[in-house]
């Protein structure tokens, strides 16, 4: 499977200096969701100086996908790598200090901290390594070789009075991407995986459940016929998380469990607080196995929500899904899964494990548009000196041997995917 006579020339071309500067760079250019373009750009000025064809395709004014084509005979299977340009933060929110939290990359003893370096500009900077190796070694391959970095993945959604393009996420870069004609006949996105072959993502659905209360004068919420909508939420919530321990216990997939999260709560009027609440709303992030739909969850819900209607003897809460993203799972059989699987031992001299991950991923949109994706990066990993400590609460990082490892990968895949003539 790894035998083309070209490999070797092009493994000699992937360096671990190559990988670290290629991320650096990266890191070091700001792009939070809804300023994607400046990376954009670097990703297809530097594929160009290698020789790959690459362009910008805007998904919204001033928001490009970055696409690059190193084409093949066309007589193969055709490969594309992906991964999100946008980070989970845009770098000077008071609350995330630290250096893991910052646009600027720090290298030290083996590790490159910043905004990004993990999440996932760790993934798209090993396969564009990758890439530019086939393309300075002047390989010729069956089938084309894709580059995709996305606008638009990070879990953010535009909702209420949150509308501007920096809540504009979940999906809408690789959703254009893949409608409009840039495919493959297999997908890798370079996601964190810690190196693990990831052939199943869990979904998510996010809710809102409204309940009312009454208008009145801070000064009269004492009467007996004012509700305070806070205060009823309060007694729906006790039900909502019994609700939640019943639904996390009773669904398991590839060893993990989906759970629940109580993410935010709205209610009254900060700035006139001599109103009583008439209104609350709950907000939940209600993560998903394979099987399970969002229409699934409403029906679970309704229950919870109708008994508490009987029990405080008002309307029924409303119950609104404005975020519905579904799980996948390709399986292990696939040629893709078999392939990366073969290519992680090749490089690595043991097998991975096939997992499922638990945070969102475009993989589900790139599958259901029949292009089998599965997941597979070199971010994930955390410091030592974390001693447990999870990444999202101490700043993004990477091992720049991680970075190595997963280009290589990448490239033993590319051969093993497009290096021959498709039956």
């Amino acid at each position: 499977m790894f035998d083309h006579p070209d490999q070797t020339r092009a493994l000699a071309l992937i360096t671990p200096e190559a990988v670290r500067d290629t991320l650096v760079e990266m890191v070091d250019i700001c792009s939070p969701t809804g300023r994607e373009a400046a990376l954009a750009e670097y990703i297809v000025a530097r594929l160009q100086k290698s020789g790959i064809r690459s362009y910008l395709q805007e998904v919204s004014p001033g928001r490009p996908n970055a696409i690059g084509v190193l084409s093949g005979t066309g007589r193969g299977s055709n490969l594309l790598f992906t991964g999100h340009m946008d980070t989970s933060s845009d770098g000077d929110e008071d609350y995330l200090p630290g250096e893991g939290f910052k646009p600027k990359a720090i290298v030290r003893d083996g590790w490159i901290w910043g905004l990004g370096a993990n999440n996932m500009k760790s993934g798209l900077a090993s396969a564009m390594v990758a890439m530019e190796a086939l393309a300075k070694a002047g390989v010729k391959l069956e089938g084309d070789v894709l580059y995709g970095g996305v606008v638009g993945e990070t879990e953010k959604c535009q909702v209420e009075e949150f509308r501007s393009e920096a809540q504009s996420g979940y999906g809408i870069g690789t959703r254009f991407m893949v409608t409009h004609g840039v495919t493959a006949d297999y997908g890798v996105l370079c996601e964190p995986t810690t190196l693990q072959v990831s052939t199943a993502n869990m979904g998510v659905t996010w809710f809102r459940i409204t309940v009312a209360g009454t208008m009145s004068h801070s000064a009269w919420s004492n009467r007996p016929v004012v509700v305070n909508a806070i205060n009823e939420m309060h007694v729906l919530q006790s039900m909502l998380f019994d609700w939640a321990k019943q639904y996390s216990a009773s669904h398991e997939y590839m060893g993990e469990r989906p759970n629940v999260t109580f993410a935010a709560i709205r209610g009254g009027l900060p700035w006139r607080v001599s109103r009583n609440p008439w209104e609350c709303s709950l907000y939940l992030d209600v993560r998903t196995i394979p099987g399970t739909t969002t229409d699934d969850l409403k029906r679970s819900l309704r229950p919870v929500l109708r008994a508490f209607a009987q029990a405080r003897k008002c309307e029924e809460p409303i119950l609104d899904a404005y975020v519905s993203d579904p799980p996948t799972d390709i399986g292990e059989t696939p040629l893709i899964s078999q392939v990366v699987m073969a290519a992680h031992r090749h490089v690595v001299g043991s097998d991975s494990k096939f997992i499922i991950r638990r945070p969102g991923a475009d993989a589900v949109h790139l599958s259901s548009y029949n292009v089998p994706t599965l997941c597979y990066g070199p971010g994930g990993r955390s410091h030592p000196d974390m001693k447990g400590s999870q990444m999202h609460a101490v700043g993004e990082h990477v091992n720049i041997d991680d970075l190595y490892t997963a280009a290589k990968v990448y490239l033993a895949t590319a051969f093993a995917v497009c290096g021959k003539v498709r039956d």
